[in-house]
């Protein structure tokens, strides 16, 4: 059984089934996920990139270098503080949390969603918990790795998606989640689990499949979680210093009062 070639051909027929000759936009980090999309999409559909991130941010620096090598179009959408203060107030009402990381992991999408012209989004959602991306993974024995990629998907598909849907609604998107067509999901779960992660390597299927789509390097990067590499979670975590505050009562508070500090 060929995993690679298996992984690649699902994620192909996903693409042609949800984005083939349309015009869209690609939630795109510069790793290993949106890359690998990057790659099957480019032949298939009228494709640009996008990235969100505070000026000069981990994800907008690498993001646009890896555009430069798969020469697509690719578009940097810089933020600041004012952009992530009100975005927070919305999230946090969209999706019903106070939660800090759960709203600054979100966030990316939402700045994404107000700012582009296509109607359809797609993103890279899913890949960790189907293909062992999580670094706790790393400590976990071939049960509990089995258990954890299980439980972790199925949360991604009962609450996520539907917190991201009530996202995308809200500026008129349609948003696709290739990694979870039901053939790619199948295809992965046939997988052991253990056999994602090897020698410290995780995303081992995923990599490869990279490999074999040419991305090089790139198939072998690791990559920050959306709100470290933005840049969104240090700026919400400076604001509450400046207020004196730890960051949950400070999201709260300004969650409460309904306006930015």
């Amino acid at each position: 059984m060929n995993r690679t070639r298996d992984i690649l051909d699902a994620l192909i027929s996903a693409v042609d089934e949800q984005v083939a000759r349309r015009n869209a936009a690609l939630l795109f980090s510069g790793g290993l996920d949106s890359s690998v999309l990057a790659a099957i999409m480019v032949n298939r559909s009228s494709l640009t990139l996008y990235t969100v991130g505070i000026d000069k941010s981990h994800d907008l620096v690498v993001a646009e270098e890896t555009a430069a090598l798969l020469d697509l179009p690719w578009v940097g959408l810089v933020v600041d503080e004012d952009d992530i203060m009100r975005s927070i107030i919305l999230v946090s009402r969209l999706i019903s949390t106070k939660n800090p990381l759960t709203i600054s992991f979100e966030m990316p999408l939402c700045l994404v969603s107000e700012r582009v012209k296509e109607v359809l989004l797609v993103c890279g959602q899913g890949a960790d918990e189907l293909f062992g991306g999580y670094a706790r993974y790393l400590r976990m024995s071939s049960d509990q790795l089995r258990m954890s990629m299980k439980g972790d998907l199925t949360r991604l598909i009962d609450v996520g998606l539907k917190n991201e849907r009530r996202i995308a609604d809200q500026y008129g998107k349609e948003l696709l989640h290739p990694f979870l067509h039901p053939g790619v999901v199948d295809c992965a779960k046939a997988i052991p689990a253990e056999e994602h992660i090897q020698d410290g390597v995780r995303k081992v299927v995923l990599r490869d499949v990279g490999l074999s789509l040419g991305l090089g390097e790139i198939a072998m990067r690791e990559k920050k979680a959306a709100q470290y590499g933005s840049g969104i979670m240090k700026v919400m975590k400076a604001a509450a210093r400046r207020k004196g505050m730890a960051l949950a009562p400070f999201i709260e508070d300004i969650v409460s009062k309904g306006e930015s500090p």
